[in-house]
């Protein structure tokens, strides 16, 4: 319990700083090792240069920017095996950056951290990509813009396979915004991933797990309406009532005029409704 509360004070001390100083992979690390304790964070930041170190081997010297992002993407999913995980529900460990380094299996937005930490290492600027239900990178040099797709074995994509790319997942039910792919920064990337941990272990009914991450998630974001309304839920399916209702609170505080307003309301008088028969 105390390393745990080690790793929470070293993730918020960095994420309430400037973004210039957030360390992706290092936060990404520090989220894991609530989950393992005993995680060896300086271990997985030396994996992880090693693994850089044999990528930039890898990269053909004086090649274009699209050749050496092409041979960056081969070299990680091809010769050191990362792949990614599209079956649901998603199991919590795949989006742990440390048990992605061991077991080479990850989310996208998993997979997306390791490359862009790797990339960096090589000299590459990677950025990330929220596109809806598929996290990729992006690589922006003169007069062009490279994506790149960990989940889909490291390939390159164009513009066109990332509009398709949403209208094949979706059926045509989300029109394509060029918003899509507007990059994320820093910050966004570890909500993201958070995000996907808070939905892994809402799938297999780990709720104080699942409260866990929206709490990290609202160290980042406290303003976010969408994990206020979670953390509500959370808090009511753990029992814990009167959080419940702080939390709704706030949202109808932040977001008085929210569509949900009149369903907000009612959950409230039902939480304290709830509560005076519980006495």
């Amino acid at each position: 319990m105390l390393q745990q509360r080690v790793f929470r004070r070293l993730f918020t001390e960095m994420v309430r700083g400037p973004e210039e100083d957030v360390d992706l992979a290092l936060a990404a690390l520090y989220i894991a090792g609530e989950e393992r304790p005993e995680l060896d964070v300086d271990a997985c930041i030396a994996a992880i240069d090693a693994l850089a170190k044999r990528t930039a081997e890898a990269l053909p010297q004086g090649a274009s920017p699209q050749e050496r992002l092409a041979a960056l993407g081969r070299h990680l999913a091809q010769a050191e095996g990362f792949h990614g995980v599209t079956e649901t529900p998603v199991e919590p460990r795949n989006d742990y950056l440390d048990q992605v380094l061991e077991g080479k299996r990850g989310t996208g937005i998993a997979l997306c951290i390791l490359y862009k930490a790797v990339a960096a290492r090589c000299g590459l600027v990677l950025e990330g990509i929220g596109l809806p239900g598929h996290f990729i990178l992006r690589h922006a040099v003169p007069g062009e813009v490279l994506y790149l797709d960990p989940l889909g074995r490291g390939r390159l994509m164009t513009h066109t396979e990332c509009e398709e790319s949403v209208r094949s997942r979706y059926q045509g039910r989300v029109p394509f915004r060029e918003e899509f792919l507007f990059p994320y920064d820093k910050k966004q990337m570890l909500v993201r991933l958070l995000t996907s941990l808070k939905v892994a272990y809402f799938e297999t009914r780990e709720y104080s797990k699942a409260l866990a991450a929206a709490d990290r998630i609202a160290i980042i974001d406290p303003n976010l309406s969408v994990n206020i309304r979670e953390r509500a839920r959370l808090y009511y399916l753990l029992g814990r009532y009167r959080e419940a209702i702080r939390s709704l609170e706030l949202y109808l505080k932040l977001f008085p005029e929210a569509d949900d307003k009149e369903k907000a309301e009612g959950e409230i008088q039902a939480l304290w409704s709830l509560i005076a028969t519980l006495g």
